[in-house]
Order: structure tokens, then C-alpha cells, then sequence
């Protein structure tokens, strides 16, 4: 050993510290990943975001960094209701959320009977009510597509004691208590006493395996134009 070359100690050494670098290479295990990205889109686009009530940018954007796990998504925009919903993050994955805001109405009539009564004076209204439902298109029912065609029967009734123009109501889908679609609807004008019926059609994601009862309809936001 004495007589070894020194070429060969340095060799013999290096094979040495290479094989402690490897076996402390293999011994180390991976990490999993941990946190997963939301993709969030809205229409109208520009809506702020906010995750667990704290700001993450506007509308179209990926928050990344989420822990997995539960948590609520929040989208706000002036001139628009306000819009949320839970949300389940799982490690490394990409969660696609979209938010469709309902526009709050500049002016909106009453929508049940009402007088005011001023001396020697009597001002009349009208009131309205909407009511209707859903339903598939005629060889819809059963289709795989989705986005799916549905079509929505609007029936518009004026009791009060004046003319309404220009009658326009948001025809809102809920499942399992949750917005999932809108359509505005036009009813024209509702004389005093009158009745208009309409039929329009909206696109619709629905969830797999819908049961119909759970998308239910609410004809809401009734907006006349003075």
C-alpha cells in the first residue's frame, strides 16, 4: 500500500465519495406536491377575485400557490351581484371555475300591486308578475352534448292599473341551490290588465346525470323602462 501510486489514491478516493453521494441520493425521498392552481374566468371578464376573502387579481387569471383542500372563491364586480362558491383543491392539479354575474337593474318596477293616494289625486301602477318553466327542445332530452339547448317558457301578466314598456325579466337556472346559467328575457310591452307569453332558448352546462327536478327556474330582476 505504501507504494501505491498517488494517482491511484485519488482515484480510489473519489470512487469512495461518489458512492456516499449516491447512497445518500437514493435514500432521500420525493416530496409530494402540495398546492394546486384555480383557473377562474367571468362574464363580464375584469371581475375581481378573492380566495378565502383575500384579493387574488381579476378575471381571467390562475391562482396558483392554493393549499389542497377546501376553499371559497369569491367574484365581485360593480354593477353586478356578487358571486361564490366552494371550491376542493387537490395536490398538483388545475381547477377550472367559471362565474356568470347577473347585472343588477338600474330601474325596477314593482312586481306586486301598489297605490299612493294624494289628495284629490290618485296615481296607478302597474304590477307584474312573471311566472313559467324549463324544458328540452324537441329530441334534446338525453343528449350527451354540454353546453345543452333549453328552452324557457316565460308567461307575463300585468294586474295593476297602467301600462308597462318595455318589459325585460333574467330567466335564472339554480341547481341544488346553485346559479348555473341566465338568460334575459324579453316580454315588450304589458298593458294594464294584459298577458304576453314568450319562448326563448339558453345554453346551458349542466351537471352529469341531471335529475330535472334539481334545475329548478326563478324569474327574477323584473326591469321596466320608465
Amino acid at each position: 500500500m505504501k507504494n501505491m501510486p498517488a494517482m491511484l489514491w485519488i482515484l480510489a478516493l473519489g470512487l469512495v465519495l461518489l458512492s456516499i453521494f449516491l447512497a445518500g441520493c437514493d435514500s432521500t425521498p420525493l416530496r409530494p406536491q402540495e398546492n394546486g392552481s384555480i383557473r377562474i374566468l367571468s362574464s363580464p371578464a375584469g371581475a375581481e377575485i378573492y380566495l378565502d376573502n383575500e384579493y387574488r387579481g381579476t378575471t381571467p387569471a390562475t391562482v396558483t400557490g392554493a393549499t389542497a383542500g377546501s376553499h371559497t372563491i369569491e367574484i365581485r364586480e360593480n354593477g353586478y351581484t356578487d358571486w361564490s362558491a366552494p371550491v376542493t383543491v387537490s395536490p398538483g392539479s388545475l381547477l377550472n371555475v367559471s362565474a356568470m354575474l347577473v347585472a343588477i337593474p338600474v330601474t325596477a318596477m314593482p312586481v306586486t300591486f301598489a297605490t299612493a293616494a294624494i289628495p284629490a289625486v290618485q296615481q296607478v301602477y302597474p304590477a307584474l308578475h312573471i311566472d313559467g318553466y324549463w324544458t328540452y327542445p324537441q329530441g334534446i332530452s338525453g343528449s350527451t352534448e354540454n353546453p345543452v339547448p333549453l328552452l324557457i317558457h316565460a308567461d307575463g301578466f300585468n294586474v295593476g292599473d297602467a301600462d308597462a314598456r318595455e318589459v325585460t325579466t333574467s330567466a335564472n337556472l339554480y341547481y341544488n341551490g346553485h346559479q348555473i346559467c341566465w338568460k334575459t328575457v324579453y316580454l315588450g310591452t304589458l298593458k294594464a290588465g294584459g298577458h304576453v307569453t314568450t319562448d326563448t332558448m339558453v345554453s346551458c352546462s349542466l351537471p352529469s346525470n341531471l335529475n330535472s327536478g334539481d334545475l329548478t327556474i326563478r324569474f327574477e330582476n323584473v326591469v321596466v323602462n320608465p
